[in-house]
């Protein structure tokens, strides 16, 4: 097998003539010292320093570029590969750039409360109202459910007394809801969800039959609370 290892040889003594004077030609010390600084040096490149050795391995700037693996272009070079990582509530920020691309965005959003609700609106958990509008003032003149953007309601339903069907409080953590008589007939909840104001069990009543009584109920996740009347 032929050695491949480059065949280093010193600069020569000062004494060793540069041109042979029987000849006129470089003499054999000198020609192998310039040989081997080709040979190290630049190889194939024609005289070109070698990465290897310190240099670019080119000989224009587009090239060097090129060859230290900052691509082609306007001398900026092209970003070959970027990766983002991290998370912010679960979410993770992953991916490779080359010439053109797109990070992407993916995981499990947590620490947020989605589940109820609507696009865009911010959770009463999160800081927000829960709604996708700030709460109406509504008259009611019959048994009704409470809609997602009332908050201010108004019974005026006569003859008899006046249901209503109140959300789940587990669904609403937070919300607040002002109900008013206008008539002399009570005001009942649906279900057995609304604490009185001076606590116990929770029951069905929220007004009683009295033109001008009020209450403002709370919900604290399980139940409607009797906050104020």
């Amino acid at each position: 097998m032929p050695n491949t290892t480059p065949n280093i040889t010193k600069i020569p003594s000062a004494r060793v003539a540069l041109v042979e004077e029987k000849t006129g030609l470089i003499s054999r010390e000198w020609f192998r010292f310039f040989n081997n600084i080709y040979t190290i040096s630049g190889g194939a490149t024609l005289g070109i320093a070698q990465i290897a050795n310190g240099g670019t391995g080119a000989d224009n700037a587009t090239q060097a570029r090129i060859n230290l693996g900052a691509g082609t272009g306007n001398g900026n070079g092209t970003v070959t590969s970027v990766t983002g990582a991290g998370s912010v509530n679960g979410l993770t920020l992953t991916g490779n750039v080359t010439v053109s691309g797109a990070l992407t965005l993916g995981g499990a959003l947590t620490g947020v409360d989605l589940t109820t609700q609507v696009t865009g609106v911010l959770p009463v958990a999160n800081g927000g109202t829960g709604l996708t509008v700030r709460p109406t003032v509504v008259t009611k003149t019959a048994d009704f459910t409470l809609a997602d953007d009332e908050g201010w309601v108004i019974n005026n339903k006569s003859g008899s007394t006046c249901t209503v069907t109140l959300p789940a409080a587990s669904a609403w953590p937070g919300r607040v809801v002002t109900f008013k008589n206008l008539q002399l007939q009570t005001l009942v909840s649906a279900s057995s969800n609304v604490v009185p104001l001076l606590g116990g069990a929770a029951g069905t009543a929220i007004l009683p039959g009295l033109v001008g009584a009020w209450a403002t109920l709370v919900s604290d996740g399980t139940n409607w609370v009797v906050m104020a009347s």
